[in-house]
């Protein structure tokens, strides 16, 4: 599943820095840290905002009026698109808390589709490597949509 996941992001990605609609020839697809903020807020509107909104109704129907405050929040209003974003629930802040907060089997659910789907496919989306728990190499993780309770950024 990983890997029609992978695909899937890719095929995305691809087709949406395929060509210019005359026909010529496109640049090749540049990473999201290289793109400029008007080229990340096509990329997120034409291909990302799409994908993430058919991986949320899939495990929530209520997800149908998915957009960009419903991650961004206030961000979208400012202009600044910040992430993390205090729109988004907290998480807990220490491992002891988060395996608490895991007991709630509503937040076990959730927490498995966010590590099951959400995770990997922003990861593929956005071309980064996926955080690394055992060796804390850089990479996408929950925090880079999530704030921690207590913590401020």
């Amino acid at each position: 599943m990983k890997t029609l996941t992978l695909s899937i992001a890719v095929c995305t990605f691809v087709t949406a820095c395929a060509g210019a609609p005359d026909g010529t020839a496109s640049r090749e697809p540049k990473a999201y840290a290289d793109m400029t903020f008007e080229e990340r807020a096509l990329f997120m509107n034409d291909v990302v905002v799409p994908r993430m909104r058919e991986t949320f109704v899939a495990f929530d129907p209520k997800f149908a009026t998915m957009s960009c405050s419903t991650c961004h929040g206030e961000g979208v209003t400012s202009g600044s698109y910040a992430m993390p974003s205090a729109r988004v629930p907290k998480l807990p802040a220490t491992e002891e808390a988060f395996y608490e907060y895991l007991k709630d089997p509503e937040h076990a659910r959730w927490s498995q589709f966010m590590m099951d789907k959400v995770w990997p496919e922003m990861a593929a989306l956005l071309a980064v490597p996926m955080f690394d728990p055992a060796t804390h190499a850089e990479g996408f993780s929950c925090a880079n949509c999530h704030t921690a309770e207590g913590v401020e950024r």
